[in-house]
């Protein structure tokens, strides 16, 4: 063992360890992240389909049996609103449902299957019923015939009937939902042990290549003959340190599909522009836009964190907005249930503390003239006529709030031909600038949006970039950078 030492063989060892260590450490990391987005895949691809297809079926299940109770009870004409949406549901869209729904079922286990298979005969067993109702008193004039009606309200018979047929729906939807949630919580579990260990794991090696690095630096200033294979060995490392560069650029690149480009932006708002500058490689804010059911949607997102946690949460809130506007257009209707997600999913169980997401969400219905805003701790602007007028926001975050029965709600606001509307994280107003190492601030940067409200859109971008770096100057980049400005 007189070789160990020798100062030269323990200066190669000590660069074979770290060789050695970093390249576990850039496998484990490579890993991680592959089975991180293999989870990401299955949750969309599995498990938000089909709990969000057993919401839809429990909501018209629930609507339908209280319009099917007053269609019974309330005597009204047939071109009733509540008659027609009960004749729809029972004609079409409570089976539509229970198709789209079915269409998931292989997402189920055998036994869930079987569940499934009663929940079909419970459906078909209340639209029987529902149709019996509406053909015992189909008109007006029908409520007059106490035979009918009194035939109409033994459907109704506590304990029997539709309350019944209904409540039995109801307990299958929901063991079915809370199955599909356990299971989902467990994915994610796992996805953030994963992710807690390979933080340990990175924290350890750090110290050790610290503390290697010190020692080598020891070493090579008395052994100047060992120099040039010193400097191959640091080669290695830069090649190592190289590849896990291009491993992170690659999660960037995960993180830019769900981003629309500008080209896509500016086919659903002609005039508008979106400054985004992540602080790392891959970011916590996040933009998203829809044109959905004759209403442009957008919006301006903060998760919590930015880096590679923050770009893991942009993924889970952009789907769970995709999700949600396929059946909710009204903003808080869409945050309220984007949050009631946000707080299954998002839960940590271990330490009680939970991840959030700020948000801003307006809908522009151009023909109407009409903005419609919710907000979790992001307000809106809207600059007229070099006035500043701000939607405030619901002082919570997604993911923390309603335990209690809070609820997000729509502001509305008329707009008018070149008003400026803009929503942004708070990035660029916490920035610190090399001057005075203080902040921008909430007041200077809204000073600033009213400044520039009536250049042209490119001018306007190009302007925020320019203050944005003479204020930083040298300084560190404090936190992403999202604003988001259209021109009506």
């Amino acid at each position: 063992m007189n070789w160990f030492f020798n100062k030269k063989h323990r200066l190669g060892f000590g660069f074979g360890a770290i060789i050695f260590i970093v390249a576990g450490t850039l496998v484990m990391t490579m890993l991680t992240l592959q089975r991180s987005y293999d989870i990401n895949r299955k949750i969309n691809d599995k498990y938000v389909p089909s709990i969000g297809r057993l919401q839809d079926l429990e909501s018209y299940t629930l609507r339908s049996k209280d319009l099917i109770k007053e269609w019974a009870f309330v005597q009204r004409v047939e071109e009733d609103l509540h008659r027609k949406e009960m004749k729809s549901i029972s004609d079409s869209s409570l089976m539509k449902s229970w198709i789209r729904l079915n269409e998931v079922k292989n997402n189920f286990s055998v036994e869930e299957q079987k569940s499934m298979d009663s929940l079909e005969r419970k459906v078909g067993d209340m639209l029987i019923q529902f149709k019996a109702v509406q053909e015992l008193l189909p008109t007006f004039d029908s409520y007059s015939n106490p035979v009918a009606l009194m035939d109409a309200e033994s459907y109704f018979i506590e304990g029997s009937g539709i309350p019944l047929v209904v409540e039995e729906a109801e307990s299958i939807l929901n063991r079915l939902r809370k199955k599909q949630t356990e299971r989902m919580n467990a994915e994610l579990e796992e996805m953030n042990v994963q992710f807690s260990r390979l933080t340990g794991v990175l924290v350890v090696v750090s110290l050790f290549v610290l503390f290697a690095g010190i020692a080598i630096a020891y070493f090579t200033t008395k052994l100047r003959k060992q120099k040039e294979e010193s400097e191959v060995q640091k080669e290695q490392l830069n090649l190592l340190y190289r590849d896990l560069t291009d491993s992170i650029n690659y999660a960037q690149r995960l993180q830019n599909t769900i981003l629309p480009n500008i080209g896509s932006v500016r086919q659903i708002f002609n005039k508008s522009f979106v400054f985004y500058v992540p602080k790392a490689v891959v970011s916590g804010d996040f933009y998203w836009f829809k044109n959905v059911g004759g209403k442009k949607l957008f919006a301006a997102a903060d998760c919590t964190g930015h880096g590679v946690p923050g770009a893991f949460m942009s993924l889970v809130g952009h789907n769970f907005l995709n999700h949600v506007t396929k059946v909710f257009l009204d903003p808080s209707q869409i945050l309220n249930n984007v949050n009631r997600l946000g707080t299954e999913v998002l839960r940590n169980n271990n330490t009680g503390v939970r991840d959030g997401m700020d948000i801003a969400l307006c809908a522009i219905d151009e023909k109407e003239g009409l903005l419609e805003y919710c907000g979790a701790n992001i307000p809106v602007y809207i600059v007229r006529k070099n006035e500043l007028i701000e939607l405030a926001p619901t002082k919570r975050s997604i993911g923390t709030f309603g335990e209690r029965g809070e609820t997000f709600e729509t502001q509305k606001f008329q707009l008018e031909k070149d008003d400026m509307v803009y929503a942004c994280s708070d990035g660029y107003a916490d920035q610190f600038g090399e001057e005075n190492n203080k902040k921008f601030m909430r007041k200077r940067f809204k000073e600033m949006l009213t400044a520039i409200s009536e250049l042209e859109i490119d001018s306007q971008e190009k302007t925020l970039h320019e203050t944005f770096n003479v204020w930083k100057g040298s300084m560190e980049q404090t936190d992403d950078l999202l604003v988001i400005g259209i021109r009506i």
